[in-house]
């Protein structure tokens, strides 16, 4: 009986953290996502470097969803896919800072 708790008791705090490594990952998604919209606005990204942007941002969410298949995600898979989003963000920092811009 005791045996049955603890192993239940486990399950769910294996569940209950789980859901919040993703978010952050999730958040971190949504908020690059939303640079990316704001350099094109502002005419800081040209449309090229946007959609090479977007697609580095859909290669980590396949990563990520790949990630979850198995209903978990590894130490290993998540430090991959923050070296992923690090360095998508360097990106977003680099193509806006550059010298290309969208003429209006």
């Amino acid at each position: 009986m005791k045996r049955t708790v603890l192993v239940a008791a486990g399950a769910l705090l294996v569940a209950s953290a789980s859901p919040g490594l993703a978010q952050t990952v999730m958040k971190r998604e949504k908020k690059q996502e939303h640079r990316i919209q704001r350099g094109m606005q502002s005419g800081k990204i040209t449309p090229k470097e946007a959609n090479r942007l977007e697609n580095q941002q859909e290669t980590i969410e396949k990563e990520r969803e790949q990630a979850w298949e198995d209903g978990k995600m590894t130490h290993r898979e998540r430090q991959d896919i923050r070296h992923d989003q690090r360095r998508l963000s360097q990106d977003i920092h680099r193509k806006k800072q550059n010298e290309k811009r969208v003429q209006p």
